[in-house]
């Protein structure tokens, strides 16, 4: 899309009001807002990295929305002009709370290179709905560095993000992982969730109910969506 191609050039440090303003004059109806925020660099080396940022799941504007992850290579203030890498992750309508990843790739830079890594948000309009994030700078060498960057954020290393869409109508959610627990909640047909754990047989899975947790039935009632063998297991 053309709008791709002209965000990719947005300065970190001026311009972004002016664009923004530009942007929502275009797009037409009420303004965009929404919510990206942490950027965290994973894995990373001279020709790859691996960025997070934490989406909130409220989007404001005209769907679909992207998080879009952009590099400055040279350090001269701009991020994914010609020859530097912008990834675009959809995120919604439908995205749930929680860790975005996006990778860039490009030609290897020498090793000593300082590396910018930036994020925002943007709907389909073209418009930003996130304001860009401060630059994360690392420089970089040609074996991956893997600790999670900047060290002082406090946050685990994110990786496992599985989700179960239901698709049977309606699912039972009980409070242990069987049908002759208590009954605490229905899930109608669509509804998807953040997944936290499974059983010893792996056909019941813990699931996130607002504050709360539940067990469900999963095998003929939903798919899951993420790497969920790696889920523990908790019951």
């Amino acid at each position: 899309m053309i709008f791709l191609k002209h965000l990719g050039r947005l300065r970190l440090l001026r311009g972004i009001a002016a664009a923004m303003i530009a942007l929502t004059l275009f797009a037409g109806g009420r303004p965009a807002s929404a919510d990206v925020s942490t950027l965290v660099l994973g894995s990373r080396t001279c020709a790859t990295i691996t960025a997070y940022v934490l989406y909130d799941s409220f989007s404001e504007g005209t769907p679909p929305f992207y998080a879009a992850f952009s590099a400055d290579l040279n350090g001269n203030g701009v991020f994914g002009e010609a020859g530097e890498p912008t990834s675009y992750v959809l995120v919604g309508p439908g995205g749930t709370a929680g860790y975005i990843k996006g990778v860039l790739t490009f030609p290897a830079v020498p090793a000593g290179t300082t590396i910018a890594v930036t994020a925002y948000e943007v709907d389909s309009n073209g418009t930003i709905v996130s304001a860009q994030l401060p630059a994360v700078r690392y420089t970089c060498t040609h074996r991956p560095a893997t600790n999670l960057y900047p060290p002082n954020t406090g946050l685990a290393i994110p990786g496992v993000g599985i989700t179960i869409k239901i698709t049977a109508n309606p699912v039972t959610v009980y409070d242990a992982p069987s049908n002759t627990g208590n009954a605490i909640n229905g899930l109608a047909s669509g509804t998807i969730l953040n997944v936290i754990g499974r059983n010893q047989h792996g056909d019941w899975l813990q699931v996130q109910l607002g504050s709360s947790t539940g067990w469900i039935m999963w095998v003929t009632n939903g798919i899951l969506f993420g790497p969920y063998r790696q889920l523990p297991v908790v019951g």
